[in-house]
């Protein structure tokens, strides 16, 4: 519905329907110019953004406008109009108050045919907050137009159009457009600088929550934050750092990866670049493979080349890769394409290089870009420099290496992931950068030769390192199982330096492994004598050895009496549900300081 006129008696006649006939309206309405000045200059707003008319009517000249008001004080610099194809002449903009005063007018120049005008003010013309204007434009034959598009409030930053009774218009140009139709929006606009004197923060929001955890996706919600000014958005921080902006108190998460522990906060912003402080923390662990929930039920014929299915491996080079398929590798190597790919559970890029069904004849050094080896047997080192972004993963390999830098050499890759891989003769013992996460996986290193001081680990960390997740693991030590072998811990997390000042450990989850013990060597080195936060460790089961010491003095969980443990009752730590899986103490459980006990810590 539209509004239009008789010529002969001025008397308003509703008419259904839109009265497009002419060949040029598709080109009013849909062609590449109209979008010419639609967007306000840096820093700028206008009310109207991406809204366009729907319909183009022909009329006596008339005067429309539109009602609009500002939440915060400052300057209007511009009028502007959408032109229809066919609307000639010459055409005015004016301001006017709530009530009538014109405030300022200035005349269009050097229109185009068609798609939006601006005109620059003289002096820019200083509005109060939360007062009522009108902008209006003159139309001589033609004027574009949706109705019921101002009987909802539009609003972009401060600027918002007044809902309801809006979509003005009177029959005598230049005059104060009084008359409304259909909430009709004509298309009439201006663009504002808001006063920047606002230095004052929003609130934090608050009561983050999570809900709807799948194996790749979480849905948060949380309440609004409150501002002198308005609030313009949300940030959604995933990890630390920031995953999108959106403008509602809810979001869901896609595209996470299965098994994984994720750490979600949110920020509030206001239009002056103010934020406010986080929101509480909400913590989240991804679901894993289904059919696995613990490490005990693994078997080597659920992991490495052999767990789908992948019996034939075609040899071909390793090499340093940086974003493309290296020379050799041939078919066995393919691109994901636009939008990502999910593969077994975990999420990759767009340009991800997959290769599979591979013997990789020497180690591959990733130093740029996303590569996945999945069915491979090999050796790969994630070598990216500090955010670049790339990262590197093994789906379903025999390993015998896995090797992440971190930020104490200047690097980190984005996230590493090792899952349902088999180590038959090694482990992953140089695991220094952030976003790790082995899970699933059959780990059993060789200890070192007699005498050789060598320090062997399943999985070695360095400390001064954030979100970590080593779960549903099997590890345990090939023989010979004595002394003089020289191995040491299955997941040895040590503090043996700083990284980016810090020498701690940070959101880690250590859950539903299965430690293979015998009389030497260590199952869990926990961190000892450094900062830990946000660490849990639940779920681990232990295999009795019978060649060890007695319950409280085995190799099942480190304790050096000089060095503090963590609190783990604290600091968003949990230590809970580890037990023997066998032997005489069967479903006892280990506490954090070694100790066999039939309470829980």
């Amino acid at each position: 519905m539209k509004k239009t006129v008789s010529v002969a008696g001025n008397t308003l006649i509703p008419i259904l329907g839109i009265v497009l006939v002419l060949a040029g309206c598709k080109r009013d309405l849909d062609s590449a110019a109209n979008e010419k000045n639609k967007t306000a200059a840096a820093g700028s707003y206008t009310v109207l953004t991406t809204q366009r008319p729907t319909t183009t009517d022909s009329d006596t000249p008339v005067e429309l406008g539109m009602k609009f008001k500002s939440a915060v004080s400052g300057d209007i610099t511009k009028f502007r109009y959408f032109k229809p194809a066919g609307e000639t002449g010459t055409h005015t903009g004016r301001l006017w108050s709530a009530g009538g005063v014109l405030l300022k007018s200035v005349v269009f120049t050097n229109e185009t045919d068609t798609g939006w005008q601006t005109v620059a003010l003289d002096t820019p013309y200083h509005i109060a907050k939360d007062s009522i204007y009108v902008i209006s434009v003159n139309a001589v034959t033609r004027y574009a137009a949706t109705p019921n598009e101002l009987r909802v409030a539009i609003v972009n930053g401060p600027l918002s159009n007044i809902a309801g009774n809006n979509g003005v218009y009177t029959y005598k140009s230049g005059t104060f457009p009084v008359s409304s139709y259909s909430n009709t929006n004509y298309y009439r606009d201006i663009e504002f600088v808001a006063a920047d004197n606002d230095a004052n923060a929003p609130t934090a929001p608050g009561n983050l929550t999570a809900s709807n955890i799948t194996n790749n996706s979480v849905s948060l919600a949380w309440s609004a934050s409150t501002d002198d000014v308005w609030v313009t958005g949300y940030e959604v921080y995933s990890n630390g750092s920031l995953l999108t902006t959106v403008t509602t108190t809810s979001f869901s998460v896609s595209g996470l990866n299965q098994g994984t522990a994720y750490s979600f906060y949110i920020k509030a912003t206001d239009a002056f670049g103010n934020r406010s402080a986080s929101s509480n923390m909400v913590n989240v662990t991804t679901l894993g493979t289904a059919g696995i929930t613990h490490g005990m039920q693994l078997t080597t014929s659920l992991v490495g080349p052999a767990g789908i299915s992948i019996t034939s491996l075609t040899t071909v080079p390793g090499g340093t890769f940086t974003g493309a398929a290296l020379s050799g590798w041939g078919n066995l190597a393919r691109a994901v394409g636009a939008g990502g790919e999910t593969i077994d559970g975990f999420t990759f890029p767009a340009g991800t290089v997959v290769l599979q069904g591979a013997n990789v004849s020497s180690r591959i050094t990733v130093s740029s870009g996303w590569l996945v080896l999945r069915g491979c047997k090999g050796a790969i080192l994630a070598n990216h420099p500090s955010g670049n972004g790339g990262g590197a993963a093994a789906l379903y390999c025999e390993l015998t290496e896995f090797n992440t830098v971190g930020r104490k050499d200047g690097d980190q890759p984005a996230a590493a992931i090792v899952h349902r891989c088999y180590f038959p003769h090694s482990g992953l013992e140089n695991v220094y950068s952030d976003n790790v996460t082995v899970t699933e996986c059959w780990i059993a290193p060789d200890p070192a030769a007699a005498g050789s001081g060598d320090h062997i680990d399943g999985i070695q960390t360095w400390g001064g390192q954030y979100y970590l997740n080593f779960s549903r693991n099997h590890i345990e030590f090939n023989a010979p199982y004595t002394a003089a072998g020289g191995f040491s811990g299955m997941i040895g997390m040590y503090s043996d330096g700083a990284q980016n000042g810090f020498s701690g450990y940070d959101h880690v989850t250590i859950t539903n492994n299965y430690f293979i013990l015998h009389g030497y060597g260590i199952a869990l080195h926990a961190p000892l004598a450094v900062p830990v936060t946000n660490m849990a460790v639940t779920g681990n089961r232990w295999k009795w050895s019978t060649d060890a010491e007695d319950k409280d003095y085995t190799n099942a969980v480190y304790h050096n009496p000089s060095q503090s443990i963590p609190n783990y009752k604290a600091d968003g730590n949990s230590w809970r549900d580890n037990r023997w899986a066998d032997g005489p103490y069967k479903d006892s459980f280990l506490l954090p300081d070694n100790q066999t006990s039939g309470m829980e810590y």
